[in-house]
C-alpha cells in the first residue's frame, strides 16, 4: 500500500507541480532560443564571452550574497520560522550588496586585475545590483515552493526571458553590443521581479521581525551557511571555472565560442534540473518527515531520464557542428565541438541535479563539501591541461570529463543513502 500511495503521490504531485514550472521555463526559453540565430549574428563570440565572465563573477557573489538560507525557507518547521529567515536573509543581502558596491567603488582596479578578471571593469557598477536582485529572486523563488506557488516562480521565468531577448535584440539594433548582453539582465532581473507581487504581504511581515529572533533561528539553521554556501560556492566556481581562468590565457573570442555552447546544453538542463529539484526537494523532505519510501522516486526517475531522454543526447552528438554552422552562423561551427564535448556530462547532471536535495535532507552536506573540493582540484587540472599544451579544446574535454566522473560518484552515493533510508523507515518525531 505504501507503494501504491508513494506512487501515486509521484503522478499526482511531483509531475503536476514540476510540469508547472517546466511550462513556465520551456515557455520563456522557447522564446530565447527561437532568437538565438539573430542574437549570435548581432553580437560577437568577445561579447558573449564577457558577459559569461561577468554572469560568472556574479553567480559566485550570490551565493554568499544569500548565505544559502533561500534553501531553510523550504524546510523551515513552520511560518514563523520561515519569516524569521525569510527577514535575516533580506537584510543579510542587502548589507553585502551595499557592501560590494562600497568596495567596488573605490578597489575595483586592484581587486578585478588580482583576480585577472579585469576585461569586466567598465561593467563594474551592474555587478552589485545584479547580486541583490538576483539574490532576492533566490529568496522569493524558495518562499513561492514552500507556499506552492508554482505559477508565479513559472511567470516570473517567463517574464525574465522574454524581457531580455527584447532588450538584447534592441541594444544589438542600436549597436550598444559592448554593453547590451549585461544591461539586458539586469532588466530583465529587475521586472521579473514583479511577478511575485502576491508574496509582498510575507516579505513585509519577515521585514517587521526583530532582529534578535531572526539570529536566533537563523543560528539553528547554521548548516546552510557552513556547509551548503560552501559547498554551492565551490560547485558553482568548478562549473564556472573555463570563464574565471581561461580568459586570462586565451582570448575573449574562445571564451565566446565555448560559452554559447555551454549556454544552448546547460540552460535546458539547468531549467530541468532547478524545476524537478524545487518539487523533489519538497516531496522528499515530506517523505523523509513522514517515514515514506524514496527509492521508487529515485528508480522511476532514472529509468524515465534513459528511455525518454538519452536518445535525444545520442542524436546531438552526431549533428552538433553542422547545426551550429547553419542554425548561428558559420563563425560558431567551432561551438558545436565544445557542444558535443558536454554533452555526457550534460546527460550525467540531469540525472543527478534533481535528486541531490538528498544531501540536504539527510544532512550531508559536511561530507558534500570535502567532494566538491576534489571536484574543484580535478577541474582545475583539467584546465591547466589545455593551458600547458595551449590547447582550449583538450582543457574544455577534459573538464566535461571531471564532470562525467563528479556525476557518477553523486548517483552512487545517492543510491547508497536511500538503500540505508530503506532498510529502516521511521518518521522524524
Amino acid at each position: 500500500m505504501k507503494g501504491l500511495h508513494f506512487k501515486s503521490l509521484f503522478q499526482s504531485e511531483i509531475v503536476r507541480n514540476s510540469s508547472v514550472l517546466l511550462s513556465g521555463n520551456i515557455l520563456g526559453q522557447g522564446i530565447v532560443f527561437l532568437f538565438y540565430p539573430i542574437l549570435a549574428r548581432i553580437y560577437s563570440q568577445a561579447d558573449f564571452g564577457v558577459f559569461s565572465t561577468f554572469t560568472s563573477v556574479c553567480a559566485l557573489l550570490i551565493t554568499i550574497a544569500t548565505g544559502r538560507y533561500e534553501e531553510s525557507l523550504v524546510v523551515a518547521k513552520n511560518k514563523k520560522e520561515t519569516s524569521n529567515l525569510l527577514g535575516f536573509s533580506i537584510k543579510w543581502l542587502s548589507l553585502f550588496s551595499i557592501v560590494l558596491l562600497v568596495v567596488l567603488s573605490f578597489f575595483r582596479k586592484p581587486v578585478l586585475h588580482l583576480f585577472g578578471i579585469s576585461k569586466i571593469e567598465v561593467y563594474w557598477l551592474y555587478i552589485p545590483f545584479t547580486v541583490f536582485i538576483s539574490g532576492l529572486l533566490f529568496l522569493l523563488n524558495n518562499l513561492a515552493n514552500r507556499e506552492k506557488k508554482y505559477k508565479l516562480i513559472a511567470s516570473s521565468n517567463v517574464l525574465k526571458n522574454v524581457v531580455n531577448t527584447t532588450l538584447r535584440l534592441l541594444t544589438g539594433f542600436l549597436a550598444w553590443t559592448g554593453i547590451g548582453l549585461i544591461l539586458s539582465n539586469v532588466v530583465a532581473l529587475f521586472i521579473s521581479a514583479f511577478s511575485y507581487r502576491p508574496l509582498t504581504k510575507s516579505v513585509k511581515m519577515a521585514l517587521k521581525g526583530k532582529w534578535a529572533e531572526e539570529k536566533y533561528v537563523a543560528w539553528q539553521y547554521k548548516a546552510f551557511p557552513v556547509f551548503n554556501l560552501s559547498r554551492t560556492f565551490l560547485s558553482s566556481f568548478s562549473t564556472n571555472l573555463p570563464f574565471l581562468y581561461l580568459i586570462g590565457f586565451f582570448n575573449e573570442e574562445k571564451i565566446g565560442l565555448y560559452s554559447m555552447a555551454f549556454i544552448i546544453i546547460y540552460t535546458p538542463v539547468s531549467l530541468i534540473t532547478s524545476s524537478l529539484f524545487s518539487t523533489f526537494f519538497e516531496n522528499i523532505t515530506s517523505c523523509r518527515r513522514d517515514g515514506k519510501p524514496i527509492f521508487p522516486l529515485l528508480k522511476t526517475y532514472c529509468k524515465s531520464i534513459c528511455m525518454y531522454i538519452l536518445p535525444f543526447f545520442i542524436l546531438a552528438s552526431f549533428i552538433a557542428e553542422p547545426l551550429f554552422c547553419i542554425v548561428l552562423g558559420a563563425k560558431w561551427e567551432e561551438s558545436g565541438i565544445y557542444f558535443r564535448y558536454l554533452l555526457p556530462w550534460m546527460f550525467l547532471m540531469l540525472a543527478t541535479a534533481p535528486l541531490n536535495s538528498i544531501f540536504i535532507v539527510f544532512n550531508k552536506q559536511n561530507k558534500t563539501l570535502w567532494l566538491e573540493v576534489f571536484y574543484l582540484l580535478l577541474r582545475w587540472l583539467a584546465l591547466y591541461a589545455g593551458i600547458h599544451f595551449m590547447n582550449f579544446g583538450l582543457g574544455i574535454l577534459l573538464f566535461s570529463m571531471t564532470g562525467v566522473l563528479f556525476s557518477t560518484l553523486s548517483l552512487i552515493w545517492i543510491y547508497t543513502i536511500i538503500r540505508n533510508y530503506s532498510k529502516n523507515i521511521k518518521p522524524i518525531p
